[in-house]
């Protein structure tokens, strides 16, 4: 159980993150539509002593059935999750929680494709986690979820 208070301290954002399809501070909407996604962010506690993670940070993401989904391309989603909480978009292991089904948890993959003055363009790959992972990741939620 120490290990879940480690992780709870390394919370970041539980809660629902939402938007209003509208443009700010010269930035595109996550989409022109409003739209909310319950969401967990939070960085992994290295077990290895003075090894830096990777990827040491995950957000799961699952939808609510408010509004506009972004399950197709979640590349304007990450980046503003990314700006909010000042994160880099390549440093962080994305989830989408499908909340049910034998294949309910999919890793998401950024790549940079291009930059564009200031704005950098990404495309998204979907795999199925795997076993290892699905293990990791309800460990870490059963952990969050219990604070």
């Amino acid at each position: 159980m120490s290990h879940c208070l480690l992780l709870a301290d390394m919370a970041i954002y539980v809660g629902r993150y939402s938007w209003d399809g509208i443009k700010r501070d010269g930035r595109d909407p996550i989409a022109w539509s409003g739209g909310a996604y319950d969401v967990k962010i939070y960085e992994r506690p290295s077990s290895r002593g003075r090894v830096e993670l990777l990827k040491p940070y995950v957000c799961v993401y699952s939808k609510t059935g408010i509004g506009q989904s972004i399950s197709a391309q979640p590349e304007k989603f990450a980046q503003h999750i990314c700006h909010d909480f000042g994160l880099n978009i390549e440093r962080v292991v994305w989830v989408e929680d499908l909340l049910d089904g034998q294949h309910r948890y999919e890793i998401v993959q950024f790549s940079r494709t291009a930059k564009i003055g200031k704005t950098v363009l990404y495309k998204s790959a979907k795999r199925l986690a795997k076993e290892s992972e699905i293990r990791q990741l309800e460990d870490e939620l059963q952990c969050l979820s219990s604070f």
